[in-house]
């Protein structure tokens, strides 16, 4: 998996003001859609993972003013390490499709213990996920190609929840979940990618469609569905 251009020009800021700067760091890792070929400029984020020993070795470095849609993490190793035993669903991301742009050997050694395994974590990180990428849709702040991006997001999300929990497998791309999901759900996630991408359609009309798509790939109504609803309409 190759860094796709216009993302590379900001991973190799990062890069270049932890030389600048001497800090002390384990594993830089890329991953999202920047490695995955879904990236598009001034709508995606440019997910990247800074791996340290010690919180104090970035020496209170906050990689501002980089731009570009820069979303960063900072873990000690410890806590990756915490992620990764405990089926976090970022520790799966990182494992699966992370591109190391630095690395002492941690993150190498990280890849070699195998995946991580689908546990009851997984399931719930996922489950928050999609509620929290869906709150953000429904309180309408967003533009609309931000909202349409966050709409897909929030299926993606319950879609993966459903194949993990279904086949025990953390699948990240659509093509991935499509061939994971059973025929009728793979179906329907299909015609909602189609929608999603066609023009013409009716905002109301794709967001009905992708919260009915949502509770099917859930199993059944959200238990926080209402909270989610009524937190938006106290805020529009």
């Amino acid at each position: 998996m190759l860094i796709c251009e216009e993302a590379l020009v900001v991973v190799n800021k990062v890069v270049e003001r932890i030389k600048s700067k001497d800090l002390k760091v384990r594993s830089i890792i890329v991953f999202g859609s920047a490695v995955r070929g879904e990236f598009k400029p001034g709508v995606s984020d440019v997910d990247v993972l800074i791996v340290v020993e010690r919180p104090e070795d970035l020496k209170g470095e906050t990689f501002e003013g980089i731009g570009g849609g820069l979303e960063l993490g900072v873990f000690t190793a410890e806590q990756l390490l915490e992620l990764y035993y405990s089926g976090d669903p970022l520790a799966h991301m990182i494992w699966l499709e992370g591109r190391a742009v630095y690395d002492d050997g941690f993150y190498e050694r990280l890849k070699c213990k195998g995946r991580p395994e689908v546990t009851r974590l997984t399931l719930m990180k996922l489950k928050h996920w999609g509620l929290k990428d869906l709150a953000v849709v429904l309180r309408g702040q967003e533009g609309p190609r931000a909202r349409l991006r966050g709409l897909h997001h929030a299926v993606r999300n319950f879609a993966r929840f459903r194949v993990a929990r279904d086949k025990k497998v953390f699948k990240i791309t659509d093509e991935e979940l499509l061939d994971h999901l059973d025929e009728a759900l793979s179906a329907k996630y299909r015609e909602f990618l189609n929608r999603l991408a066609s023009d013409g359609v009716e905002w109301e009309d794709l967001l009905a469609d992708a919260i009915n798509l949502i509770e099917q790939l859930h199993g059944g109504p959200l238990p926080h569905m209402n909270e989610v609803l009524g937190e938006t309409a106290k805020t529009s």
